[in-house]
């Protein structure tokens, strides 16, 4: 059978099969024969765009990466209030988790793949797509309204906490309100203002 699929067309059925399984199986659990069947191509395909399968996963994070900045920065207004900016991100960032399932569970593979696959290299990236938000945690510490904290301090007490619970949402473990969530965006947000 003659596959007519687009040189382009086939990169991305094997990334979109990447990050479907990598979700499954986690990064040791992935193989390339497994993300040849998934994604519908011959094995020997995969090589002709990726030289390994931790060239792969870069190419699989990066493309997350600048898919969910897309969405996020989409109605991002750096004029709005730091509460009204910090309302956006947070809201934005729960529907995105429970939107796209497949990139959240990602989301926790890629921060713990093993040191091979470079996560510094993948987190200079992360620094520079999500920079915007590096210069939000600036401006609150500079206008006096955020604690003085590390970056990853605010994240973890703000996204992070979102991230877990769209996780456990998505899980069937908890069902949270509209009011819910509010309550806890207010509870991150009172986590890192003075």
């Amino acid at each position: 059978m003659i596959d007519h699929s687009k040189p382009a067309d086939k990169r991305q059925l094997i990334l979109d099969a990447t990050g479907r399984l990598l979700a499954l199986y986690g990064f040791h659990g992935l193989s390339m024969q497994l993300v040849a069947k998934e994604a519908g191509v011959a094995a020997g395909t995969i090589y002709r765009y990726f030289d390994s399968k931790t060239s792969m996963i870069k190419a699989l994070h990066g493309q997350i990466i600048h898919d969910v900045a897309a969405e996020l920065f989409r109605g991002y207004d750096t004029a709005a209030s730091l509460r009204e900016r910090f309302d956006y991100l947070w809201q934005c960032s729960w529907q995105l988790f429970l939107d796209m399932p497949d990139v959240l569970v990602s989301k926790y593979q890629f921060e713990r793949l093993p040191l091979e696959a470079d996560r510094q290299q993948m987190q200079d990236l992360e620094d520079r797509v999500f920079a915007p938000i590096t210069a939000f945690w600036q401006e609150g510490r500079e206008q006096g309204v955020f604690k003085e904290m590390h970056d990853e301090i605010f994240a973890t007490l703000t996204f992070e906490v979102c991230a877990d619970l769209a996780f456990k949402q998505l899980a069937g473990k908890l069902t949270l309100t509209q009011a819910e969530i509010e309550v806890v965006r207010d509870a991150s947000w009172a986590a890192i203002t003075l």
